[in-house]
């Protein structure tokens, strides 16, 4: 028998067993009443695929182009906080396991770990999707940002406007969660 999950559930409840309860309360949890991420899992839920049998898949492929360039598929991982809750490797980990899929990374503002250090160890990946910064207003800060990513060789920046104060979390607060020494927005600390 596989320990390998086979569904996207059975990933989650994997997940769910083996992380810190307060971690996987923050990777997990909504804010106030959970609306929106009731709404968001819904709309993924409504989405149909349509198969179109009969034709021919010669040829097919996943490659697109975005911003002008050419890409391997059109995925890539959101930007995600602290990823060094759920593993070690963290953001890295995680860039590393998407260019080797082609799909791309929006690394997290919030990350864990630096911007400089990820970029590094992805963006001479051959097949491997787009390298993109989110980026939060940060003031006067928000031009060493910019520079600090194009210097890094990210190829886009996706600017989160939506998010000036973050929202109640219940799950948070009542799994106390607090970030672990070693865990920190280390791409705002001061420079």
């Amino acid at each position: 028998m596989s320990t390998t999950p086979a569904t996207l559930a059975a990933y989650e409840r994997q997940a769910r067993e083996r992380m810190e309860p307060s971690h996987w309360a923050y990777m997990q949890g909504a804010a106030g009443d959970g609306i929106t991420l009731a709404s968001n899992s819904q709309a993924w839920q409504d989405i149909a695929l349509r198969p179109r049998v009969l034709r021919s898949v010669a040829g097919g492929h996943t490659r697109t182009t975005l911003l002008g360039q050419a890409w391997p598929t059109p995925l890539l991982v959101a930007p995600m906080a602290y990823q060094r809750l759920a593993h070690p490797h963290g953001e890295s980990g995680m860039a590393m396991a998407a260019a080797a899929q082609g799909a791309g990374m929006v690394l997290s503002a919030l990350a864990s770990e630096t911007l400089e250090a990820v970029a590094h160890r992805v963006r001479h990946e051959s097949g491997r999707g787009p390298l993109w910064f989110q980026l939060y207003w940060q003031g006067e800060r928000t031009h060493t940002l910019v520079r600090r990513a194009e210097d890094s060789g990210y190829e886009a920046l996706v600017l989160t406007v939506d998010a000036p104060l973050q929202g109640v979390r219940d799950a948070q607060r009542e799994a106390g969660f607090h970030l672990p020494a070693g865990v920190a927005a280390v791409n705002l600390a001061p420079q």
